[in-house]
């Protein structure tokens, strides 16, 4: 019994992508494949401000949810995994695990490490979860703040 080869050329009726040739799927509608699109696009370097307005993402963060507020941001600004890792210096593994519920976020360092990193408005996280807004930095003149 011999071995069938396949040619390794796509038949006539395929597309390929525009960037790297390889096949599209029968159900992708673009030029170019989802690897390339990725790589296209780029990365969010911020979060819009108006997502903080949103009440299921204020919720989560009242309720210290943050895998569901991540989620949620992700959702409602359209931004990636790897988009929230540049901007809070978390890794991508990290956040995935704190989305599926794998991972809790209770270190207080790393709390602020999110929240700074997503902007998050400090009327909404208090003052405990922002400190360095209100200390100034070392050899800065005191203000009326820092004395009381």
């Amino acid at each position: 019994m011999s071995a069938v080869r396949r040619d390794p050329t796509p038949t006539s009726g395929a597309r390929l992508c525009n960037l790297c040739q390889c096949r599209l799927s029968r159900y992708n509608k673009e030029e170019v494949c989802s690897g390339c699109s990725r790589d296209k696009q780029p990365t969010a370097r911020s979060i819009p401000m108006d997502i903080w307005q949103l009440p299921d993402v204020r919720q989560a963060l009242i309720n210290r949810e943050f895998g569901r507020m991540c989620q949620l941001i992700r959702q409602h600004g359209r931004v990636r995994q790897d988009d929230i890792a540049a901007l809070t210096d978390l890794s991508q593994p990290f956040l995935s695990m704190l989305e599926s519920g794998a991972r809790k976020l209770t270190n207080i360092d790393k709390i602020i490490q999110l929240l700074d990193g997503l902007q998050a408005p400090p009327e909404l996280t208090g003052p405990m979860l922002r400190p360095s807004m209100h200390h100034p930095p070392a050899g800065s003149a005191p203000t009326a703040l820092s004395r009381c």
